[in-house]
Order: structure tokens, then C-alpha cells, then sequence
């Protein structure tokens, strides 16, 4: 089974929105206020998964700062994963510093069928100068529900690009000690988190982290997926290519460049989003 663990997929009214969802979420504005930048509906994804081999994808949402538009956005991946049962996963988004009404959302599109939480944007969601207790009722909530909280993460090194941030390691350390016992999954390899896996302590630390390869071609050459096993294990790696950003072909293409264990291939490309998801299709 080839899961994709980082897809995602927006209404189809939100292109022709463009610039009234600019002024309102500021997540939004940041993405997608390039004329230039991409969109796909799930008719669209179901098509590239149909092309490119893939059997399962997940539907994440964005660190949406507006309520509302997290709210459809939400109930479109629900709805999404609910009409594609076999073929899609939603993940729901809200910003934890909502409160009360963040942790009644999760609730909410937990019956309606959500698996995990997120994608989170700690920069433009105001999470990377909260207090981190702040964050504890959705946190707790996710650990109650068994839902993985996917988060964007950003190299401290490197190019700039719309959306980068500065959700570097160190940050990224600080909500794995806060929140040791919830499932979290640290997008674009973590910024480079897993390489520090070969400090015994990081490594022991990350028991219940996993890395996603979104948007790998743009940041690593294929060899990352070997590096980054070997600092923190196959098993904490999934695949993924943040379509549409990246094609989910060219993912598989250069994700299969690397030159990985015996064995490692089929771990990382679906059997441990498989297990982490509950995904038995």
C-alpha cells in the first residue's frame, strides 16, 4: 500500500475567493495570495493518485487564523474522505489558542470521521509565542481521541518560501517535552529534526514523533530518506508530497531514487502511516 501522508485539497469557491480570504486568514494570505499558487478540489487528487499508483491519501487542512474558513475547509475534507472512503483520510485544522471552541471542532469533526489534526502553522497561528499550556486543551484532547497532530516545520538553513516560518528544531523540541505522550507528525522533515536523532537524548525524546517528506524535492536530494532512518528509524518516516505543491509522481519518482534498507521502502511509503492512521483498506 503507497500512503500519502500530506496532500491537500480546498473547496472549489476558494480560488475565485482569493482575495477575500486574504484579507480575512492570514494563513491564507500567505499560501495563496500568489496568482500563481496552487489548488486542487478531491476530483483533482483522487485523478493524481489514480496516476501516480497511490491507494491512500491524507487530506490535511492549514493553520487557518479565521474560524469560519476553517470550518469549511474542514467539512470539505470530511466530506471529501466520507464520498472517497477507500481512497482518502481527512485531518481537521483549527488553532489551539481558540480555546474551548478549538477543542468542540476536534470533537466535532472527530464523530464526523477526522483521524488526525492539523496541518498547524505555528507562525501565523501566534502558536510559536504562546504559552505553551495554552495549547494544552486541544493537545489533551488529540491524546483523548488518539488523533495525531501534524505540524509545519521549517529548516534554519536554506531558501525562503511562501509559508517557510520559523518553526525551527529547537522550537519543534520544546512542544515534544511539553506534550511528551501525543502523536505528532513534524512536516518537511522537521526542519532537519531527525538528523539530531543521533544525540541519544533527542532520539529518546522522539518515541512518539514521526517525519513527513512534504515537498521533499524542493528541499532534499532523495538521500534524506536514507539519513533520516538511520538517525531516527524507518519507522518514524512517511511518505508524503504535499500535492499540489508537488506532484504525487515526482514524490514517488525521487523518493524511489534513495537508496534505502531492505524493507524500508514499504515502511516508509505506507506501512507506518498505516498503523499510525488505522488504516485497514
Amino acid at each position: 500500500m503507497i500512503v500519502d501522508s500530506c496532500t491537500h485539497i480546498l473547496p472549489e469557491s476558494f480560488p475565485a475567493r482569493r482575495e477575500t480570504l486574504s484579507r480575512y486568514d492570514t494563513t491564507f494570505r500567505s499560501l495563496f495570495v500568489d496568482p500563481k499558487a496552487k489548488f486542487s478540489t478531491v476530483e483533482g487528487l483522487i485523478q493524481s493518485m489514480d496516476s501516480a499508483g497511490v491507494d491512500v491519501s491524507v487530506c490535511a487542512g492549514f493553520g487557518w487564523t479565521d474560524p469560519e474558513i476553517a470550518t469549511e475547509s474542514n467539512n470539505y475534507n470530511i466530506s471529501a474522505a466520507q464520498q472517497y472512503a477507500d481512497r482518502l483520510v481527512a485531518f481537521c485544522s483549527v488553532n489551539p489558542l481558540w480555546g474551548e471552541s478549538a477543542v468542540q471542532e476536534v470533537e466535532r469533526c472527530h464523530e464526523a470521521g477526522a483521524l488526525g489534526i492539523g496541518e498547524l502553522h505555528p507562525n501565523t497561528q501566534g502558536i510559536i509565542d504562546a504559552d505553551l499550556a495554552a495549547l494544552a486543551p486541544v493537545f489533551d484532547k488529540a491524546k483523548e481521541l488518539e488523533m495525531p497532530i501534524m505540524l509545519h516545520a521549517s529548516e534554519p538553513v536554506g531558501h525562503g518560501y511562501p509559508g517557510k516560518g520559523t518553526v525551527t528544531p529547537d522550537l519543534l523540541m520544546a512542544l515534544v517535552n511539553a506534550f511528551p505522550n501525543n502523536k505528532l507528525i513534524f512536516s518537511h522533515f522537521g526542519g532537519g529534526l531527525p538528523f539530531y536523532g543521533l544525540m541519544n537524548e533527542v532520539n529518546a525524546a522522539l518515541k512518539n514523533v514521526y517525519f513527513d517528506s512534504a515537498a521533499f524535492p524542493f528541499l532534499y536530494r532523495p538521500e534524506v530518506f536514507e539519513v533520516s532512518a538511520r538517525a531516527v528509524g524507518a519507522e518514524k518516516i512517511l511518505f508524503a508530497s504535499d500535492y499540489p505543491l508537488v506532484s504525487q509522481k515526482r514524490a514517488l519518482n525521487e523518493f524511489r531514487e534513495a537508496k534505502l534498507r531492505d524493507g524500508d521502502t514499504n515502511i516508509i511509503q505506507g506501512v507506518n502511516a498505516a498503523a499510525l492512521l488505522k488504516i485497514d483498506r
